[in-house]
């Protein structure tokens, strides 16, 4: 070893090679790459360096990597010494036709070109390689500004709801923004049910969720949607931050967002749902209907039901939300107490199946907030094709869609939609035109026979 350290000392020094009387010429190669050929200062570069042996075996050989100016070491993939901004390897020996790749990560510390002058120097062999690799260091700054917001829940939430927020990140620019980062934090007392899109991979710190988005040109987003279960009553903070070490941000204010989020139990009432019809295939949509009598057997008044649905072997077509894995539709209306009031459940894919009243759970909640876009007051993004009154008191409404985009019904009964709601839940279209009946609850509040006046409106979702 202590021979070893005097060749370190010559290699670092003086380029020096003494020759055994005795050796033989030998040949061997050698190779470099680097991560970055134009970086700031305080970034780092990574060079990769192949040394082959074309020859015999190549006896204590080291590895130097001299930097024409200040650099901090950061890492490296072998054990590496270091002395005067030079770095140096010991390769030991290896046989012919072996390859040993070094690795070594720096950080420039001033501007101006940085070369790495990579020499292989041994006691045994005559023929000395040296390469040289520049890198410009520069202070130019990119600027760009990126952004990040959360979008929360319409609806208020209750324990055990499937809740989705969505998170937005966004680059106001003036310059592209290379390895931007996002990363949503899950407040404690949540279960993560799902990330949309689902090829959205992500690394997990903690009670971090940290994304990769890549680069995000001069105007460029990313949407994400994340679902979760709260599990108790209380407040929750949902946070979400963004950022990136390839650019100057010029507008930190916007790099971190929150919003609380409420969550609640049901309301105090008494209220009770039983099926009043048997199931019919519906051969107009080909879903499977089932009336049910959500009833208020309370001594008050609730602002709005939610009826829960347990147990079920086909999907609830028209449910608005999930609560513990069960499906939930709501009637959006006040219910006095002894009243009583009809919903229509529909089911998929078509076909009867067991069901009693015990799958049925009713709960008082606060209104939901349905409230549409502000456009609708002036008018729609497409034409209704049809509005057609049927003779049992629905409304069947129709439009040219496109196949698998979303589409929202608004309706009011006023023809300035100044008291206009949604009709949830958002329809999928299955093909290039889409036949919409209103029945009345739970997707409207009242049936169309029954309100003086329907006037509707459609909408496709971005």
């Amino acid at each position: 070893m202590k021979g070893l350290a005097n060749l370190r000392i010559m290699a670092a020094f003086v380029v020096l090679l003494f020759v055994r009387a005795a050796a033989e010429a030998q040949t061997f190669g050698l190779s470099i790459s680097n991560s970055a050929s134009s970086i700031l200062v305080s970034n780092s570069v990574t060079y990769t360096i192949n040394v082959t042996n074309l020859g015999t075996g190549l006896e204590d050989a080291l590895v130097t990597n001299s930097f024409s100016s200040s650099v901090n070491f950061l890492s490296a993939n072998a054990p590496f010494a270091t002395t005067n901004n030079i770095a140096l390897f010991e390769l030991g020996q290896f046989n012919a036709g072996g390859v040993v790749q070094l690795v070594l990560t720096v950080e420039p510390l001033q501007a101006g070109p940085l070369t790495n002058t990579i020499t292989v120097i041994g006691e045994n062999f005559t023929n000395l390689t040296s390469t040289n690799v520049i890198v410009q260091v520069t202070n130019f700054v990119t600027e760009a500004d990126l952004g990040v917001s959360i979008t929360g829940p319409a609806q208020a939430v209750i324990t055990n709801d499937w809740m989705t927020y969505g998170v937005n990140a966004t680059n106001l620019g003036p310059n592209t923004a290379s390895n931007v980062k996002l990363t949503n934090t899950l407040p404690a007392g949540v279960i993560l049910k799902g990330v949309s899109p689902t090829n959205k991979t992500f690394s997990t710190v903690g009670s971090n969720l940290i994304f990769n988005l890549g680069t995000l040109t001069n105007g460029g987003f990313a949407n994400l949607q994340f679902t979760i279960e709260p599990t108790n009553i209380g407040t929750l903070t949902l946070a979400a931050s963004i950022g990136t070490a390839s650019i100057a941000d010029a507008n930190l204010t916007n790099n971190l967002a929150s919003t609380n989020l409420m969550i609640s139990d049901y309301l105090p009432g008494t209220l009770v749902a039983v099926t009043n019809s048997g199931q019919v295939l519906n051969l107009q949509n080909g879903l499977t209907e089932q009336s049910i009598l959500l009833s208020n057997t309370g001594a008050n008044d609730v602002p709005a039901a939610r009826v829960v649905v347990s147990g079920l072997t086909k999907q609830l077509f028209n449910a608005v939300g999930t609560n513990e894995n069960n499906p939930f539709v709501y009637y959006s209306a006040n219910l006095a107490a002894g009243e009583s009031v009809s919903l229509l459940l529909q089911y998929s894919p078509r076909g009867s199946f067991p069901f009693t009243n015990e799958q049925l759970h009713a709960f008082a909640v606060p209104m939901p907030d349905w409230t549409p876009p502000a456009a609708t007051t002036t008018g729609t993004n497409l034409n209704v094709s049809r509005i057609v009154p049927l003779t049992n008191g629905n409304m069947l409404i129709e439009w040219r869609a496109i196949s698998n985009r979303t589409y929202t019904v608004v309706y009011s009964d006023d023809v300035t939609f100044s008291n206009a709601m949604i009709a949830p839940p958002s329809i999928v279209a299955p093909a290039s035109e889409v036949q919409w009946i209103d029945y009345g609850p739970p997707e409207t509040i009242s049936s169309p026979g029954n309100s003086p006046a329907r006037f509707y409106r459609v909408f496709l979702n971005p």
